[in-house]
């Protein structure tokens, strides 16, 4: 039987070029269109069902902290170019601190990122950064208890830094008052009978007081001790030792009689404190560092405690930080260790 001859298939005709190309650009348009498609529904399925979240007192109070300083390093930037090279220096330099106190008082994807500074105010200068200063001690006096923190150290730069360009543009703010800078609130949890369980809330409130009571009362020490090394003829941060001794037990005195709002009992520390052998060998320096350690102290615990406390710990904090920089640079937020330049989202 014979096989029905091979027969050659002809190969079909490839598509033209432009053919090609029609195709490659539907099957790209098809896909793309497929991808909006599932973006534009995982969006809707992320943020329409979701009623936007009311912000808290403490977010509101982050968030005009951070616009108002925004605003007000723009205006000293400004304000420097009409002005004399030492006056302008000091409006730079501040402008610079509250662009550095900005990044503190934000984070990455955080709401106070996405507010844009307010309007200007129509006030010199000098009186604007005291409102503004005042207006974030009253808020750290409600804020909750990291915010209290933060807004309490911004607070204290805006207000050191009104004193200082204040004096430099020879427009004085007047007499301010030591404390008094945040109010006390009268809903409070207060103990009776030495029940603690008033205290659950406030975790570390109790060992910050005692902690900035024995820094106080340490330190009167540490001049007594200054005092008997190197007699009284110098002075540290330009104020006689016996004066500084008597500043620092009165504080003592003040945080001791605070000790019942924490259910603790109002008792002095015993006088028996450590020092170690650089203190003796140049206490004058050493007084000095211990002074710098002071607004840490009450920045802590501000943060830690509420009531007629943290009001107290805010003065302290604003006293201390007025002392420690009277000549020294403004940091942005006295009493905070981070370092704005070093945020992850300082860069950015």
């Amino acid at each position: 039987m014979e096989k029905p001859p091979n027969v050659l298939q002809r190969p079909a005709a490839r598509p033209s070029r432009a053919a090609a190309a029609a195709g490659f650009f539907r099957r790209t348009l098809a896909l793309g269109l497929l991808a909006c498609v599932v973006a534009s529904l995982g969006l809707t399925a992320g943020t329409g069902a979701e009623p936007e979240r009311p912000r808290s007192f403490s977010e509101q109070a982050l968030n005009e902290a951070f616009a108002t300083s925004r605003v007000l390093a723009a205006q000293a930037e400004s304000l420097a170019g009409s002005l004399d090279a030492e006056p302008a220096a000091e409006l730079r330099a501040a402008a610079e601190t509250l662009n550095q106190q900005s990044l503190l008082l934000t984070s990455p994807g955080g709401a106070a990122a996405a507010r844009q500074p307010a309007a200007a105010q129509v006030q010199p200068y000098p009186r604007a950064l005291l409102e503004s200063a005042r207006k974030n001690l009253a808020a750290a006096g409600r804020a909750d208890y990291g915010t209290a923190r933060l807004l309490a150290a911004a607070g204290t730069g805006q207000l050191l830094l009104a004193e200082r360009t204040a004096q430099a543009l020879g427009d004085p703010l007047g007499q301010l008052p030591d404390s008094g800078w945040t109010p006390v609130l009268e809903d409070q949890p207060r103990c009776s009978g030495g029940d603690r369980t008033v205290l659950q809330d406030r975790p570390g409130a109790a060992e910050s007081l005692q902690a900035a009571i024995n820094a106080e009362y340490g330190a009167a020490y540490g001049y007594e001790v200054a005092q008997a090394q190197a007699g009284s003829g110098f002075t540290v941060l330009g104020q006689p030792p016996a004066q500084r001794r008597s500043a620092h037990l009165e504080a003592g005195e003040e945080g001791v009689r605070l000790l019942p709002d924490l259910c603790l009992p109002e008792v002095t520390p015993l006088p028996a404190w450590s020092l170690d052998p650089a203190f003796l060998a140049d206490p004058v320096t050493s007084l000095q560092e211990l002074e710098a350690t002071i607004p840490g102290v009450y920045a802590d615990l501000a943060g830690s405690s509420d009531g007629a406390v943290r009001s107290w710990a805010i003065d302290r904090l604003v006293e201390a930080s007025r002392l420690v920089y009277s000549t020294a640079e403004v940091p942005p937020a006295p009493g905070l260790d981070a370092e704005p330049a070093h945020l992850p989202w300082a860069a950015a």
